[in-house]
């Protein structure tokens, strides 16, 4: 779960989401068995930044693989953090690779840059090892939530966009055809982020959060997903969620128009109920709620839909 601008220093909240976190996954169960090759090094470093975990079902796989960059502030979370919710897509067949990335820095080192040329790379890695790992990238699909989300939609720009490829000055583009992009409560318009970090957050948390680089309108701009998209880049079918007590649910309501207004193929799914505990990534926790599981089969159907395997 990711708890991103707030009023109080973002050390509490990288505090409370770990305590969060371990708590769920001490009282919950993850689904089904799988086979997990775990702490995989992308590049030949061996840091733990740069490791994912590959899961299979061994009973039964659908021939879909599903990339998944977790959320976190841009500063918080680890590849495992979400293993219940990875496993019950992994229970349906899906194969899944869930990334570690670089986390931001309190010296404002690590920017948005360097954690997506890590996805980069590890996107890279499983299409070259593809076969020695026993996995298919026919039908890859990238998930993300909040800051992963954001994540996912440049990482998609970068392997097809020039302008983005050229920002990042990077030229050697592996050959994977993204079918489509799945949103929970996504970072989307990064300008409007960083406008929310002057209001909520101190000039130290900003350069943790956002790097020493936010204050750079060019370096906003080649990061915000919204620029591309209103200059005509046309990305994979989107799924994009959010809830009323999501506390960014306007982040996902700009995507949501803005695709509209241009014309992108985006399936929404916005969640009413007032009851719920949780509302930021509300389907990674709430398995037992109604809402929770019907976000979860809305985006199965969503992957099983614009997949070939389907066809």
């Amino acid at each position: 779960m990711i708890m991103s601008i707030i009023k109080f220093p973002v050390s509490i909240g990288y505090r409370s989401m770990a305590r969060g976190d371990v708590k769920f996954n001490k009282s919950h169960r993850t689904y089904g068995n799988f086979n997990v090759k775990k702490d995989v090094n992308y590049i030949s470093d061996d840091s733990a930044d740069h490791r994912l975990d590959i899961y299979t079902n061994p009973e039964k796989r659908n021939g879909i693989l599903l990339f998944y960059v977790h959320g976190g502030a841009y500063v918080y979370g680890k590849k495992d953090d979400h293993r219940v919710f990875i496993s019950w897509f992994v229970n349906k067949g899906f194969d899944f690779v869930s990334i570690n990335y670089r986390l931001g820095q309190k010296d404002g080192s690590i920017s948005i840059v360097d954690q997506v040329k890590d996805a980069f790379e590890a996107l890279k890695f499983i299409e070259e090892n593809k076969h020695y790992y026993g996995i298919k990238t026919d039908n890859i699909f990238l998930i993300g939530d909040s800051a992963g989300g954001h994540i996912c939609l440049l990482l998609e720009l970068l392997l097809k966009n020039k302008e983005l490829q050229d920002f990042y000055q990077i030229i050697d583009m592996p050959d994977i055809d993204i079918k489509g992009i799945a949103l929970n409560s996504t970072m989307y318009d990064y300008d409007g982020v960083i406008k929310l970090g002057y209001k909520h957050l101190t000039k130290r948390d900003r350069k943790w959060m956002f790097s020493n680089k936010y204050l750079d309108p060019e370096f906003v701009k080649k990061n915000n997903p919204s620029y591309y998209y209103k200059n005509g880049f046309k990305p994979a079918p989107l799924f994009a969620s959010t809830a009323y007590h999501d506390f960014f649910r306007g982040q996902t309501l700009k995507l949501k128009r803005e695709c509209d207004e241009l014309g992108i193929e985006i399936d929404y799914l916005f969640e009413p109920s007032l009851n719920m505990k949780i509302g930021h990534v509300y389907n990674h926790f709430n398995f037992e709620n109604e809402e929770g599981r019907n976000c979860n089969n809305r985006m199965a159907e969503f992957f099983l839909k614009h997949s070939s395997v389907a066809k």
